[in-house]
Order: C-alpha cells, then sequence, then structure tokens
C-alpha cells in the first residue's frame, strides 16, 4: 500500500497538480514553524480589522476636508454676492476720504454725504479680490458674520472708549481731513 496521495490518484479524486500543490502548501507550514511565525487566523482578522479602521479614518478625514472646503467656497460666494448686489455706486465724488488697508493708507473719492455716512458708521468699506465696495451697516454687519477679513473700514457702536482718555466727551468733526 501507498501513501493516501497515490491511494487517491488511483482512484481518480485528484490530479498531480492538485498533489504538487498541497505538499508545497505543508513545506511552507513546516517552514513558518521552524522559524516561528504561526498562522493565526485571529490575528489575520485582527490585522483586517486594523486596516479597516484605519481606511475608515481617512475616509473621514478627507470628507472632513472636503467638506470645510466646500463649506468656505459656499462663504466666498455668499460675501460676493452680498457685496456685488449692495455695492453703492453713487458715492462718487470730489472729497478724498482716507482708511487704512494692509498698513497703508488707501484712498477713495466720495462725496460730502458718503464721507458723513462712512464716519458716521452707515457706510462701511468691504474689500473682495483687491477691488473696494462701499455697503451699507446691515450688508456690512451680514458680512461680518461670515468673515471679519472683508470689512477694512466700518465705525462701529461697539468700540469701547477708553475711561482714561481726558479728550473722550469732545466729539471729532467729521470735516477733519488727515
Amino acid at each position: 500500500m501507498g501513501s493516501l496521495q497515490d491511494q487517491l490518484l488511483k482512484s481518480g479524486l485528484t490530479t498531480e497538480h492538485k498533489m504538487k500543490v498541497a505538499k508545497t502548501e505543508k513545506r511552507k507550514q513546516q517552514k513558518k514553524k521552524k522559524k516561528g511565525a504561526t498562522s493565526n487566523p485571529s490575528e489575520l482578522e485582527k490585522h483586517i480589522q486594523k486596516t479597516r479602521q484605519e481606511q475608515q479614518q481617512k475616509a473621514e478625514e478627507l470628507n472632513k476636508a472636503k467638506l470645510a472646503e466646500q463649506q468656505n467656497k459656499e462663504q466666498v460666494a455668499r460675501v460676493k454676492q452680498i457685496l456685488q448686489h449692495n455695492n453703492q455706486d453713487t458715492i462718487r465724488g470730489e472729497v478724498t476720504f482716507n482708511f487704512t488697508y494692509l498698513n497703508k493708507i488707501k484712498e477713495l473719492d466720495v462725496n460730502a454725504a458718503t464721507q458723513k455716512a462712512l464716519a458716521g458708521g452707515r457706510l462701511a468699506i468691504c474689500v473682495f479680490e483687491d477691488k473696494f465696495y462701499v455697503l451699507e451697516d446691515e450688508p456690512a454687519r451680514k458680512i461680518a458674520e461670515v468673515d471679519e477679513k472683508y470689512i477694512v473700514f466700518h465705525v462701529t457702536d461697539k468700540e469701547e472708549k477708553n475711561q482714561d482718555d481726558p479728550y473722550a466727551d469732545f466729539e471729532v468733526p467729521d470735516d477733519l481731513i488727515w
């Protein structure tokens, strides 16, 4: 009597190729046992589960980044729409209104009524893509809710007055040009 493999081959239940594959698998398993590596199915399952968790975390991070980018685009579009819709076109005039932008003094030619409105806080100057817009108080506040970086000049009532200032009781004249 031969080995079990020979008997299976004679009876036609297996082929030469399947026998060779089985021998190589058996030899590989014996080598792993000698080297100390075990093919434990629980370790394989742990590895698969860990890989899945890592992939899920990466997918969540990508989704958060895409969502943040989409929200940023929506905010920019909202600001652009507010600026274009509420821009005051009738402000041009002979009076120069000075304001600071990026630590530089900028000038805007306006009429006298616009100058008083800017100084009084009824109008605001906003910037978008290096272009200046003059808006009324309410749209400027909406833009400030989205992001303050678009507001260049806006006089608000909420500015705290220094209580130690000896000139706090004196009003600055509107016709002061610097």
